[in-house]
């Protein structure tokens, strides 16, 4: 998707989509009608653009600066309030409340406005696709069927977002495009948001997706598709207060694994079930420098930094001033694993050198030498592609579905895929011979495999183990530590006591632009 940025910003100018003081989660459009500009195909590739550009910014910045405000929301909501990263001496008030657990709602990573653009994008897509063929013969009942495909599932992707980070939230589904009209609405709840408009678009979306198709690992594709949809299903699977799906979420979940085993990769293999389909061990590394050319990747985001500027996201390496770290408990812990596990030495220094040894390096081109890494002026000149989903993920997950149904036989098989490749001894039955001593070495293996993947927090929460592991990790961060006997009085911001603030809080924006919505409880 090179230069995309560019491609989108002719599309923004096209239909002049803009900011609105109204409510944040609109935008209304200026200058040229809508009506006037899908016309041709030509217009259909821009507005697809624009799309994945928004998307993209949202994920990862717009290539001026390491700032939490522009961008970057892929580390902040999916890994900053875990246990694998923490702030860091060049911190901003804004990562160390992700870091803390202390978040307010003047926050910028709590503000929503970048996900409700790419679902008023698509809401555009959706409606004015449909009336192109009859402008451009050029463009096929394919080309539309595609094309709409992927409005509907990155609309559903961004809508997942907001359910995961803030779960009650506004349901938009049709283009803004009368700023006189009322610009307010009171929320839906998370349980109808996956209901009735993220399975229905996914289910949608599926059925216009051209089938057995080499896709582009830039773009969603058929098991992009599926991925999103057995993600969605395993969420679903615990919503809180009886409202979740459980062993049916987890089989919904694991049918739709199965469709995605079927579907081709960006090699044009069929992605498979076996640890034969994984990338080897030796150019693991690939999945992140070259996903194009690997067997795993299903839907990663590109960023050209000649086109787009630095990626300067949270996990920049530069030479300082970068706000997000290792955590160095798991730093130290890792790091004992460098002679066995094959991913720790490409994916942070194992070494004591220049103050950086808590950083990721596993997005960049950067090899150890005898004196470690060296973070440098010219990192930020580094393509960055992060995933979204990849196959790796997707056996994790498999294993997790197939733990809480009871089937430990398949969960040790998945596991092991993952395990082995990286250079550990099998696990055996025994070992994790219980749903829960299973599920644990799942998540240690998430941990290790997905480091800066934007799924820690997620899966912490999807597996009810937000408490078990956060709650000393935040006592020890936020409390304070009696010099004589060592024990920690507990800081009440922590998640111990307060389960509500598992979600972020209604950013301050978004509450003064729409007088119909209610701060999250617990802020």
């Amino acid at each position: 998707m090179k230069k995309i940025l560019i491609i989108a910003t002719l599309f923004i100018i096209a239909i002049g989509i803009g900011s609105c003081k109204k409510d944040i989660t609109l935008t209304p459009s200026s200058g040229v009608t809508v009506d006037g500009y899908f016309k041709n195909q030509k217009d259909i590739t821009a507005s697809l653009a624009g799309i994945y550009s928004a998307f993209q910014e949202e994920m990862e910045g717009t290539g001026n600066n390491n700032d939490e405000g522009l961008g970057g929301r892929y580390h902040y909501w999916g890994d900053l309030r875990g246990d694998t990263f923490v702030n860091s001496t060049f911190t901003t008030n804004s990562v160390l409340e992700m870091s803390l657990n202390t978040l307010e709602f003047t926050n910028s990573a709590t503000d929503w406005g970048g996900l409700y653009r790419v679902i008023s994008r698509a809401n555009l897509a959706i409606q004015y696709y449909p009336q192109v063929p009859k402008y451009d013969p050029n463009v096929t009942q394919t080309i539309l069927n595609n094309s709409l495909a992927q409005a509907y599932a990155m609309r559903a992707e961004s809508y997942f977002y907001i359910v995961r980070v803030w779960g009650d939230a506004p349901a938009w589904t049709t283009p803004y495009l009368d700023i006189t009209q009322p610009g307010s609405k009171a929320s839906t709840s998370k349980q109808l948001l996956i209901d009735s408009l993220i399975i229905p678009d996914l289910t949608k979306a599926y059925s216009l997706i051209q089938k057995n198709q080499t896709p582009t690992v830039w773009y969603v594709g058929e098991a992009a598709i599926c991925a999103i949809m057995a993600d969605v299903y395993m969420w679903r699977a615990t919503l809180p207060n009886g409202t979740g799906g459980g062993a049916k979420d987890y089989q919904n979940a694991i049918s739709w694994y199965q469709k995605l085993f079927l579907a081709k990769g960006a090699t044009g293999k069929a992605f498979g079930n076996t640890s034969a389909n994984l990338e080897a061990q030796a150019s693991w590394k690939n999945l992140f420098l070259a996903p194009t050319g690997s067997s795993e990747p299903i839907w990663s985001i590109y960023w050209d930094y000649l086109s787009n500027g630095c990626a300067c996201i949270p996990v920049f390496v530069g030479l300082s001033n970068n706000g997000v770290q290792l955590d160095p408990n798991f730093q130290a812990k890792w790091k004992l694993q460098y002679k066995v596990d094959n991913r720790v030495a490409r994916s942070i220094d194992t070494l004591n050198t220049l103050n950086h040894i808590n950083l990721l390096y596993k997005f960049y081109n950067l090899s150890p030498t005898t004196i470690g890494i060296t973070p440098g002026v010219a990192n930020g000149n580094y393509n960055v592609y992060l995933p979204m989903y990849r196959l790796s993920d997707v056996f994790l997950e498999y294993a997790e579905a197939s733990a809480q149904l009871g089937d430990l036989p398949t969960a040790l098989s998945y596991l092991n895929y993952i395990h082995t490749r990286a250079g550990y001894p099998a696990y055996t039955a025994a070992q994790v011979s219980t749903a829960s001593t299973m599920l644990d070495a799942i998540l240690q293996e998430d941990q290790y495999e997905l480091l800066g993947e934007g799924k820690r927090f997620f899966e912490l929460i999807r597996t009810n183990r937000v408490h078990t592991i956060m709650d000393p990790i935040l006592n020890v961060r936020n409390g304070v530590v009696d010099p004589i006997t060592r024990i920690v009085t507990l800081d009440t911001k922590g998640f111990q006591g307060a389960p509500n603030r598992y979600y972020w809080p209604v950013s301050q924006n978004a509450l003064n632009a729409n007088t119909l919505l209610k701060q999250n409880p617990g802020y």
